[in-house]
């Protein structure tokens, strides 16, 4: 029988996938506070929402992303909230990608992490431009100051910006939840029955 989306969203967010849902948020402030320390042209602040979506399902993932965003803007960067709606989508193409078998194998892995890149940076872009002038004391912001050196507008070197790296921070996240699903035992992954990763 096929479930309603209000069935499946209450199985992906209660029982065992809600303490799963809170290491997935952990890890995304983890890994986006390292990379903003450290001053890198990646994020890294969606490995924990990739490895929901692939492990719970479509709508844990999306939890997990508008989650993460509004504790890392209470945390640690208040511009962070407003990315919110960029991390649901985010959840949403890693639980979709899973559930067409988006995890079976390395390059397909890779394939998706790099579409993914190109969908958050179409998405990101006109936060980044219109809230903060395309300036939001992150890790890239030198790439969207090179452009704008160079003499293009606003929106278009927040959007050159996401271009040229978002999808290698996407494909990054990806790889990475690959090889933490790889390590995962199958009585761990059986625990979730809302799991695309068998």
């Amino acid at each position: 029988m096929k479930q309603s989306m209000k069935e499946r969203f209450r199985l992906q967010t209660t029982g065992a996938a809600l303490p799963l849902i809170a290491v997935g948020i952990g890890i995304n402030l983890i890994m986006g506070e390292l990379t903003a320390v450290v001053k890198i042209p990646l994020y890294l602040d969606s490995v924990g929402t990739i490895f929901i979506g692939a492990i719970c399902g479509m709508y844990a993932a999306m939890v997990c992303g508008l989650m993460s965003n509004v504790a890392a803007g209470i945390i640690f960067n208040p511009a962070m909230i407003f990315f919110a709606p960029v991390s649901i989508v985010v959840g949403a193409c890693a639980g979709y990608f899973a559930s067409k078998n988006g995890f079976s194998s390395l390059p397909t892995v890779i394939a998706f992490g790099l579409f993914q890149g190109i969908i958050t940076a179409l998405v990101s872009a006109p936060i980044s431009a219109f809230v903060f002038g395309g300036i939001t004391l992150g890790g890239t912001d030198f790439l969207v100051l090179y452009f704008r050196a160079i003499g293009e507008s606003v929106q278009k070197s927040v959007l050159y910006q996401g271009l040229a790296s978002d999808p290698i921070d996407k494909c990054v996240s990806y790889v990475l939840v690959y090889f933490i699903l790889m390590q995962m035992p199958d009585s761990l992954r059986n625990r979730f029955p809302q799991s695309t990763v068998r």
